[in-house]
């Protein structure tokens, strides 16, 4: 996940009392405004439960702050934040998610109540789950996945999704929803901030399969229910042209799927390129020439860049990922696009293995860049696990301590932190959140400033014996 603290603005107290507040955005997306007792409190919770490992906290003043010690403090907090995100044993925490829900809720000033809430599958067919409005992601989609008969080891294959049907009919993947939020909370708050700029579309929340691993799906397709979402998604994503496929299998498909031959249908579909892939919004990127166009697919342990020439023809290359030695995420000093777009000039920047001997940054702008960096990072982590002999689908997915839902929900920022079980630990989780430390850098705040905390070298990284790494096809 992706921290930053982009402003600081007065606010007033129910007494007129003014304050500093911190605007914290995850993910690229506003997701609290806290002062800094707030922060002082959550860093005495996390202490008390993972002892004197966190990193440095700006200390208390006796006197009032000016401007350039507030802007040391908002950067010290940020980069606070960042640190404690990238230990999988705190932010894979109940304590953790349950502390930035209860400040999503504060700052929403959202009151607990029971809702009905949609959830979509990708041919829009509904699901309307009772919940409460402060409710967690995960036990949102806990309650989807058994009501669709899921079973239970098979629900963390799955996602809950914010998509937008834009103006061109086609589909944008907005944001993936984590165990931090309230999927009520952040669908309302993102679709009014999305109503404001002018944003065509409403938004949904969509259920897909969001793991990567082939041997998951051959899980997966034992179950029967499981089975009918991943038929239902690859149907969806075969007709919006995500999936490619030739016009005779296509017509063989169409067979299949007249006929109710959904196994078999699945087989088929397998094998066609970019299926299991993450497709994005066309983009600009650097390679292999400044304002290039390309359309990005993540999957497969890799990461497919379609680009389109002036002459009209499409190249690709393909990069992958255990060739990626690091990657960050900021904001553009100098956008390599003129795109109105209020968020165009968020970019992501990877260093690739290009050759034995050398390295190359490769720098994409998109409004999804987050989402596409924690794509990346989930495909990490599990390519991790995989190399360390895990085979349990539940596991492969996720850190098992996240099934371990805190069910006090009305909990305040700066309360008595609850009983909770032990954050991830042993070592494959270890070895992820050392990998994660390394892949996953964010300052919003300027690009100068993200630069200087590139990370280099993961477990991953895999030093080439051959001369070439980035293959057309």
């Amino acid at each position: 996940m992706h921290f930053s603290i982009p402003e600081t603005s007065v606010q007033t107290d129910d007494k007129g009392v003014p304050y500093r507040s911190y605007s914290v955005h995850i993910n690229g997306i506003l997701h609290c405004k806290l002062r800094y007792r707030q922060f002082h409190s959550f860093h005495q919770q996390l202490r008390r439960e993972f002892g004197n490992s966190l990193p440095s906290f700006p200390p208390k003043k006796l006197f009032t702050l000016n401007e350039s010690e507030i802007e040391e403090r908002r950067l010290h907090i940020e980069k606070y934040l960042q640190l404690v995100s990238q230990d999988a044993r705190i932010s894979n925490s109940p304590t953790f998610n349950t502390l930035l829900l209860a400040a999503q809720q504060e700052t929403s000033r959202e009151t607990n109540e029971n809702i009905s809430l949609d959830i979509f599958l990708m041919n829009e067919h509904r699901v309307t789950v009772d919940i409460q409005t402060v409710e967690q992601t995960d036990s949102v989609l806990e309650k989807v996945c058994t009501q669709l008969n899921v079973a239970e080891e098979y629900h963390y294959c799955f996602s809950l999704f914010l998509i937008r049907r834009d103006r061109d009919g086609d589909i944008t993947i907005v944001r993936k929803l984590q165990d931090f939020e309230s999927p009520y909370i952040s669908q309302k708050a993102l679709s009014a901030a999305e109503e404001e700029l002018e944003i065509s579309g409403p938004l949904k929340i969509v259920l897909r399969k969001s793991c990567w691993d082939s041997t998951i799906d051959d899980a997966l397709l034992t179950d029967s229910a499981s089975l009918n979402l991943l038929y239902i998604q690859t149907v969806a994503d075969i007709e919006r042209g995500w999936i490619l496929t030739s016009a005779e299998t296509k017509q063989q498909l169409a067979l299949m799927q007249a006929k109710g031959a959904k196994r078999q249908y699945m087989e088929v579909a397998r094998s066609l390129k970019f299926y299991g892939y993450m497709i994005f919004r066309p983009c600009i990127c650097d390679y292999p020439e400044p304002h290039s166009r390309a359309t990005l697919a993540l999957g497969k342990s890799c990461l497919n860049m379609r680009l389109y020439t002036p002459s009209g023809e499409i190249k690709e290359v393909t990069f992958k990922v255990t060739r990626i030695r690091c990657w960050r995420i900021m904001t553009s000093g100098k956008p390599l696009t003129n795109s109105s777009e209020p968020d165009s000039k968020l970019e992501l920047s990877f260093e690739y293995l290009v050759a034995a001997d050398k390295l190359q940054w490769i720098t994409v702008v998109s409004s999804q860049a987050i989402l596409m960096s924690l794509c990346l990072q989930s495909m990490v982590e599990e390519l991790v696990r995989v190399k360390a002999g895990e085979k349990d689908p539940s596991k492969l997915t996720r850190c098992a301590s996240n099934r371990h839902r805190q069910r006090s929900r009305n909990i305040q920022v700066g309360s008595e932190s609850p009983d909770v079980n032990e954050g991830c630990s042993g070592p494959v989780d270890y070895t992820v959140r050392k990998l994660a430390e390394k892949f996953s850098v964010v300052n919003m705040k300027s690009a100068s400033m993200a630069a200087e905390n590139v990370f280099v070298e993961n477990e991953m990284f895999i030093e080439m014996s051959d001369t070439n790494s980035i293959h057309s096809l």
